[in-house]
């Protein structure tokens, strides 16, 4: 599409941005302390005389000069040629948190300006007396500025500089600057006529109010949430699988913004929310805040326990760092391996705060007392609701139970006594009536997709895979065999578990012996294990039972931990020792109460007999149970034996059991969440280096020390988990936490303005740096806890101020002074981000779908891989449900989307403070060339047709549309003679791609 006409028509509608300067030079009496303060808190302690990270040294000039392995870090007068600003430039210094542009500036100058270095730089820390760690503190206002406390703390910091205000932005500019901050999508052409006509005095206030009103707020501050919490709906790492739930957090974020739920009450219900008094679904909702960061789920299943506790330190630390940083922002996860190196917080501290969530896991399975809901998910239950169904399952269950014992006694009794279990038996399953353990109490629950057919279980007609589980079992199992009957109608054409047993504990199960058909080209039988510790080709030769006939199949795992095959009752190649360096290489216990069965049925794969044997069988024992074998019974056949009184009485106890069973079925399954699973867990200790072989003194949950005011949290080391996560919210939400208040009002202060007062907005320690204006920082926080935590009311005090309704007038005087505008002496202009600059799209063209809440759209195609690793491939798609706000993307951690990727859209399961904004050839070529923008194009062009046959008109109607205002006379001309050349749909095209329309001004 490109040609001469649409540059040159892209070029001038790109002239009604004012232009975004880069910063003038600072002052060269400036640059020094400047540079000194950044190096010092940012560099020293790691490339300071003490440490001497990479053998540079930073706290001098001639240190500086001499470089560390890399070679010389500076080069005086060149920036360009400076080691140590092309690092900072990269984001690879400092590693745990770039610098923003505004300090990359100031280093980059200094640099240019000679370096100019007087002093040695002293390394310093934070101290308890650190300005973010100070109670609130109301200072008097300046008497003199403006009509608002913000405008007169701020006007007498830009008199002390010597800066002046820019005049106040038009009414077209506010307007837009507001809808786009407000609710991420421009506003509407007869909306701004509307304002910038209205003579009334207050028209900007009750604008203001209309626009917090509208749902489309919640949709568009939830989105600045939803980058703090790293809200991903894939897990990660290497098998990324889908968290298809995850979106209910995402709606109770969007609806708690909208019903400007007080912020303490937002906070608590993300800490405890399933576990507070009066608990409700949305608060039961929101603690899935605590899990949504990535999951190692490899790691977690390793087979090497150190390996799994090292993983699960690492999810803890990340869910430690995340409620930290989001609520007190603070780097307490710094903690872990020794000292804060920066804030006074003592390693203790951080083992105290990890004890709180100790207990707190992903929601990765099913919970059997609640009936079944989906993988990777829990029911969404209230704790007097989950308390009411488990009492009715239990009920349900129980006289099931009792039922099927009776039952089963009857049966039992009416098998010849040559067909009944022998007292070495531990476990055994017939599979005749039902899934009963006949030796003891292991049973196995037949599920709707298996049939018990002939004394045998099956899948059902239209079943590809059923598994059966057992209860746990009673006692331990170490030395043991595992033998059953199979009959093969159809070998697998892939890797098939027929019978293991499993430990559960662990994050997806933890060791497992069972017998697994390889297939492929050998198409043997072998132990299966996690990580294949203990699986081997015994060579006993590739399968070749005739389809329908019955195979007998036993393993058993000796003393010595040596695993014998048998198969038909013949040794099943060589008995063999598992490498016995790992842990899991070794004979394993199976333990009493965590420790199940599970079997596996396909339509060519029945099971007709399996039993367990707490000790390993001798080759003669297996032979002669081979030879025995055993004997089907039907549920027809057994009846026949049983005495008319029997047979009456079965009947009876049927069909109770079938309409108790169809009681239980019809209990309506709870919806399914993304909440925490709580487990049992040890008491936290603190780890030498943060190492978990290294385990030291067992610590009781607690806060932060350093953060005074707040109640202390006085539990002991092994309260409950709900008891220490309503402390730690308490203690997090208290009037008297400082930071609680001060991070939040930070946060919504940058997001209107581009920069907090506190620059960076998860991190108020030392590392964070000084605030722009603390005084107004600790008023606006003093009235938002006054206000009850309405976010609502804090917009509302700094929309109506004067400077945010300032004009964005680039003032190179001004400029020269406040390069960064952390005085504000004008209104920072900003280009859209990646989801705003599609929603406009979508908007423009007409296409916007409004529809709100539920599962978002999946712009991509889910590839299934061996390993149930799962790769995701983007596609493009012009559905309606397509065409939702981005907000209702699902969003998965290795499934970017190439222009969202290309404006600086970040990787969600990352925490992001604040967004980057590059400039970048890459994202030209997206936007011109992407297919989503070029429909968006077209459909704006059909838009337009649609609402006007006349050209002239649809150009106006184009740019109120996109611009919020009409063209020039040349503007017109130009884009007159585009549609005449090309059509209007390149014009259309060319407007989306101008500068006017990504930025909000």
């Amino acid at each position: 599409m490109s040609c001469p006409q649409v540059r040159a028509v892209a070029l001038s509608l790109s002239r009604a941005l004012a232009a975004v300067c880069l910063p003038a030079m600072l002052a060269g009496a400036d640059l020094e302390p400047a540079a000194a303060e950044i190096l010092q808190r940012r560099c020293i302690t790691c490339h300071g005389p003490k440490l001497k990270s990479a053998n540079l040294d930073l706290s001098t000039r001639a240190g500086a000069l001499r470089g560390g392995i890399k070679g010389p870090a500076l080069q005086p007068a060149s920036a360009a040629g400076s080691l140590m600003l092309a690092r900072i430039d990269a984001g690879q210094m400092p590693p745990a948190a770039p610098l923003p542009a505004s300090e990359r500036e100031v280093i980059r100058q200094w640099i240019d300006a000679g370096a100019p270095w007087s002093s040695a730089i002293q390394e310093k820390r934070a101290g308890p007396d650190w300005w973010s760690l100070q109670p609130l503190k109301r200072s008097p206002a300046p008497e003199a500025g403006g009509k608002s406390v913000i405008d007169r703390w701020i006007q007498t910091r830009l008199q002390q500089a010597g800066l002046k205000p820019t005049p106040p932005a038009t009414r077209r500019a506010l307007i837009r600057r507001l809808s786009f901050d407000l609710l991420g999508l421009p506003p509407d052409p007869a909306e701004v006529e509307a304002f910038v006509r209205d003579p009334d005095p207050r028209a900007w206030e009750r604008l203001v109010d209309r626009t917090l009103a509208s749902t489309h707020y919640g949709e568009r501050w939830a989105r600045h949430w939803l980058d703090v919490v790293r809200y991903s709906e894939s897990e990660g790492f290497e098998r990324d699988s889908l968290r298809d739930n995850v979106w209910r957090y995402r709606d109770f974020v969007i609806r708690a913004f909208n019903e400007d739920k007080p912020y303490a009450r937002f906070a608590a219900e993300q800490i405890a929310g399933d576990v507070m008094p009066g608990a409700t679904r949305d608060s039961v909702t929101a603690a899935g805040f605590l899990t949504l960061g990535p999951t190692d789920a490899v790691g977690l299943t390793s087979a090497v326990e150190a390996e799994r506790e090292a993983v699960r330190e690492d999810m803890l630390e990340e869910m430690l760092g995340t409620v930290a940083q989001t609520f007190l922002g603070l780097t307490v996860n710094c903690a872990r391996c020794h000292d804060h190196k920066f804030d006074p917080i003592p390693q203790r501290d951080y083992y105290r705060f990890r004890s709180v969530f100790a207990s707190v896991w992903p929601a990765i399975g099913r919970d059997e007392s609640l009936i079944d809901v989906q993988p990777n998910s829990m029911p969404l239950l209230t704790p007097p609701e989950k308390a009411e169904r488990q009492q009715t399952i239990a009920s349900m269950r129980g006289r099931i139970a009792e039922l099927e014992s009776e039952i089963a006694a009857l049966y039992r009794s009416a098998r010849p006594a040559s067909a009944r279990p022998g007292a070495r038996v531990f476990a055994r399953w017939t599979f005749d009536t039902d899934g009963r353990d006949e030796s003891g109490e292991v049973h196995a629950r037949i599920p709707a997709k298996a049939l018990l057919v002939d004394g045998g279980v099956e899948a059902a007609p239209g079943s590809e895979t059923v598994v059966i589980t057992t209860t746990p079992l009673k006692t331990e199992v170490r030395e043991k065999t595992l033998e059953a009957w199979i009959r093969v109608n159809q070998l697998p054409t892939k890797a098939f578990t027929l019978f293991e047993l499993r430990n559960q504990s662990g994050y997806r199960g933890a060791s497992v012996d069972g017998m697994q058909f390889s297939a492929g080209q050998s198409r043997h039988w072998e132990n299966f294990s996690i990580g294949r510790f203990r699986s081997e080709n015994p060579g006993g030769g590739a399968e070749d039972t005739a389809p329908g006939r019955l195979l007998h199949l036993a393993i058993a795992y000796t003393k010595d931990g040596r695993i014998h095959q048998y198969r038909n009752g013949q040794a099943y190649g060589r008995p063999y020792l598992p490498e016995q360096g790992t842990p899991l290489a070794k004979l394993q216990t199976y333990f009493q109460g965590d420790a199940i069965a599970r079997f596996t049925v396909t339509p060519g794969m029945r099971i007709e007999e399996a039993r367990i044997h707490a000790s390993a069988l001798t080759p003669a024992q297996i032979a002669a149970s081979f030879a025995a074998g055993i004997v089907n019974h039907t549920g027809t056949e057994l009846r026949a034996r049983m005495s008319s009184g029997d047979q009456a009485r079965l009947g009876k106890l049927e069909s109770e059991l079938a309409a108790r069973q169809k009681e239980l079925a019809g209990l309506p399954t709870p919806e399914p969440a993304w909440i925490p699973s709580i487990r049992p867990a040890p008491a936290s200790r603190i780890l030498q280096r943060g190492d978990v072989n290294r385990k030291g003194d067992v610590v009781a949950p607690g806060g932060v020390s350093c953060v005074k005011g707040a109640a202390e949290i006085d539990l002991a080391a092994d309260a409950p988990d709900a008891a220490k996560r309503l402390k730690l919210a308490e203690w997090l939400t208290a009037d008297s936490n400082p930071l609680f208040w001060r991070v939040i009002v930070n946060r919504v202060w940058q997001h209107h303005f581009g920069a907090g007062i506190a620059e960076n907005a998860n991190d108020l320690g030392y590392n964070g740096g000084q605030p722009s204006h603390p005084e107004l920082l600790d008023e606006l926080a003093i009235e938002f806890r006054a206000s009850g935590g309405s976010l609502k009311a804090l917009h509302r005090i700094i929309l109506l101020s004067d400077a945010y309704q300032r004009s964005s007038r680039f003032d190179p005087a001004a400029a020269a002074k406040d390069s960064g505008n952390r005085l504000l002496w004008r209104f920072s202009p900003r280009r859209l981000d990646a989801e705003t600059a599609r929603d406009a799209m979508l908007t423009a063209s007409g296409l916007l779908n409004p529809k709100m809440s539920g599962p978002g759209f999946r712009p991509f195609d889910v590839g299934n891989n061996t390993g149930s690793y799962k790769t995701y491939t983007p596609a493009d798609s012009a559905d309606p449900e397509h065409q939702r706000r981005t907000i209702y993307r699902m969003s998965v951690t290795s499934a970017g989307n190439p222009m969202l990727d290309a404006l600086d859209c970040p990787t969600p399961s990352v925490r992001s403070a604040k967004r980057g904004s590059t400039t970048t050839a890459l994202q030209a070529l997206s936007l011109m060339n992407n297919a989503f923008v070029q429909r968006q194009a077209q459909a704006f062009a059909e838009r337009l047709k649609r609402e006007t046959a006349d050209p002239d008109e649809q150009v106006r109607r184009a740019f109120a549309i996109a611009f919020g205002r009409a063209p020039a006379e040349w503007e017109l001309a130009g884009s007159r003679a585009l549609i005449s050349a090309r059509g209007l749909g390149t014009l259309c095209w060319g407007i989306l791609n101008t500068s006017e329309f990504l930025y909000a001004e």
